[in-house]
Parts: C-alpha cells; structure tokens; sequence
C-alpha cells in the first residue's frame, strides 16, 4: 500500500490501411510492448498545500487522529539532509520556512502540510534532534484515522 511495483504492457492491434481511402483493413493481429515497470508511493497519495499559519491549522485539524512515533535515521547524518529526505519521501508542503535548517543546530522542527487521497487534510510535525545520526519525533493529525496511519506506516 505505501510503495508498490507494478508492471506495464501495451496491448494493441495492428492493421494495414488502404493509403488511396485511408479506411483501415478489418483484418490485424494483436501485439504487446512491455512498458517501464511503475513505482507508485505515499507522495503519489498526497497533494502539497500551503498552510502560511500552520499552528492555526493544527489547532483546526485536532487531535482526535493524532499519532506519534519516534524514528532512528541513522543512515543521515545532517538535519538539512534529514529535512530533504522527509519532504521528498513525504512529497508533502513545508510551511513557515521549516525546510531551512539554521546554522550550527542541534535540533530542528519541520512543519509538513498536504491533502491525502479523498480530501482529507493532513498535517505532520517532525522533531528532529542530532547526535550520532538525526532523530526524529514524528506527530501527525488528520480529521481521519487512514491518512495517519498510512503515514507512520510508510516512514517506519
């Protein structure tokens, strides 16, 4: 459900047209020409959007879907990096500038915004902290349980 593989073939019947009356023969023969494979992931789920007040938004959203899991990603090694690979992963709107990580720090927030498939606001605030690789504390709120879950799953 949150990254899926799917092979493509094109399947099609060729047939000869007389060029004089451009009206195609009756008669073909079915071919096929396999595709690229097509890789569908949570970013293909979710539509970007801007939140300018993004505290106001949480407030709006509400905490009844709230959910929060703490993440080891001890493969990065620097916040930026860190707030690059969410946001692509993700394919979610940073809000309030949250996508620039200052200078010499330590820990950092990142403020995601997005519309999961169906509607549904999605809203998710990362805590990062750095100390041998990036940690990070991941709260996300929807006003339905499916999108929460689907993100937690997909960064797990």
């Amino acid at each position: 459900m949150f990254a899926s593989t799917f092979s493509c073939t094109l399947k099609f019947t060729v047939r000869d047209y007389d060029p004089d009356s451009g009206v195609p023969n009756e008669e073909g023969y079915e071919d096929e020409y396999v595709l690229e494979d097509l890789e569908v992931t949570v970013s293909d789920h979710i539509q970007k959007v801007m939140k300018p007040n993004f505290a106001a938004a949480w407030e709006e959203v509400g905490d009844t879907f709230e959910k929060q899991e703490t993440f080891a990603l001890s493969s990065t090694k620097t916040l930026q990096e860190a707030v690059n690979n969410i946001i692509t992963f993700l394919g979610m709107q940073p809000c309030e500038r949250s996508e620039k990580v200052p200078e010499n720090k330590n820990s950092h927030s990142l403020f995601l915004a997005g519309v999961y498939r169906g509607g549904y606001d999605l809203l998710v605030r990362a805590k990062l902290a750095l100390a041998d690789g990036v940690t990070m504390q991941v709260t996300v709120r929807s006003k339905e349980e499916t999108p929460v879950d689907v993100i937690l799953a997909s960064v797990g």
